[in-house]
Formats: C-alpha cells, structure tokens, sequence
C-alpha cells in the first residue's frame, strides 16, 4: 500500500489529513482518456507501480500527446519488481498499474526541495536534502538537525549552505506521524511557499543499491533500525 503511488494517499489522508496531498488532477487505467485539453499548462503525469515512470509537462504546448500515450502504455504493461533490478523492488510486484496526473509543485519556476526524512521506530534520525532534481541535480544528508554528514551517497554533493526552512519543525512532526507504527521508512515531503506537500514513502532507499561513502555510515545507519 506504501509503495503504491495512488493507495498511499488514502493512508496519508487516514494518518494526517488530506491537505498535505499534492492536488490530484485525474487517475485512470487508460492514457487514451487524459484529458488533456482541460489541463492546466503544467502539470505531471506519472503511474503508480514503479520508480522513475514519471513525465514532467513544462507546457503542454510543446507536448506531443500520442508519443505520451504510447509511452504511458509501455510503462503500463511493465511490472517494475519483474522487470528492473532483478526483482529486489518486491512490493510492486501486486499493484494494479494506474495512470496519476497530478498539479505541478514550482519554487520560483524550480522544482521545490525534496526532503527526504530517514525514520527509524517512529523517529526521524536523518535527512536527505535533494535539489534541483531535474538537473544539475544534487544532494546532501544531514542529522535531525540539518547538519551536513561526511557522506557521499551515489549524486552530486550539495556545497552550499543548508538552512532550516520555517515550517520544517513541522515536516518533522509530519513525517514521524506517518511513520509511527513501522520499523523503517523514509518519508519525502516538499515545502512550497510555507506550505508541507506529501512526495512519497520510500520503503528501501534508492532500491537497496546506493553507496554509503565511507562504509562506516552503513553501519551507523543500520544501528537505528530495531526489528522486533
């Protein structure tokens, strides 16, 4: 249910209400039926049953709806723990694949900052801060605090100064709600003009295969995650 991109909303609605949900614009099992002529300008289209299945619509003028279509249909027929990875990515093995549109999240025409909050037992221990996610792309982990970590993670290192937004006291609270009743989780939110968006719930950081540069953080990651 976590994993599947459409379901997870009800559990977020069920656990802290639905205003933190990015505004749904249409679901459906058949791309043929987007309507996209009463779309706004920009917006994402992405499916529900996989990672990276996700169109990012600037302007809809430029955009060709048949390659669209064929390409939304592709991904549809796809079952992402069969196909990708040698089957690692087992909780989408069962989701009945969907199509999402949903409204396009902008800081100042950029893609907002993705905090991505690390929950152990219920508690948020460490936080990856992800920028500029269509590129050049960076990123750069930190404590609860915001405090950078010496640690390298597969992407580009951020350099520059981390500062705390105003609401992030709240995405904390936020994401340890939505994590309370489970060993781990990592939870993504995004903040946009001091208001906290839902991104998704993460049940194996970046598929299980992201290094941990130095190794050591391995294993002080791995002290966290208490299975009872």
């Amino acid at each position: 249910m976590l994993s599947d991109k459409l379901l997870v909303r009800d559990y977020v609605t069920r656990k802290v209400g639905s205003d933190f949900l990015i505004p749904l614009l249409w679901q459906g099992e058949n791309p043929a039926e987007i309507p996209f002529d009463r779309l706004p300008l920009n917006f994402v289209i992405k499916s529900n049953h996989g990672c990276g299945y996700n169109l990012i619509i600037n302007n809809k003028t430029q955009l060709i709806c048949e390659q669209a279509i064929a390409l939304l249909k592709k991904w549809l027929g796809e079952n992402f723990c069969d196909d990708k990875y040698a089957g690692t990515e087992w909780a989408y093995k069962h989701i009945k694949p969907r199509i999402i549109v949903e409204s396009m999240l902008e800081n100042d025409g950029k893609a907002p900052v993705d905090y991505k909050f690390f929950c152990f037992s219920g508690r948020v221990e460490y936080v990856q801060i992800s920028l500029d996610r269509f590129g050049p792309a960076s990123e750069r982990i930190c404590d609860r605090e915001l405090t950078p970590l010496n640690l390298w993670n597969g992407v580009r290192l951020f350099e520059g100064e981390i500062v705390q937004p105003g609401n992030y006291r709240e995405m904390v609270g936020l994401a340890e709600q939505l994590a309370e009743d489970l060993d781990f989780i990592r939870v993504d939110l995004y903040s946009t003009n001091d208001h906290v968006y839902f991104g998704e719930m993460t049940c194996y950081h970046a598929g299980g295969l992201a290094p941990f540069i130095p190794r050591a953080y391995d294993f002080v990651f791995g002290e966290k995650w208490i299975i009872k």
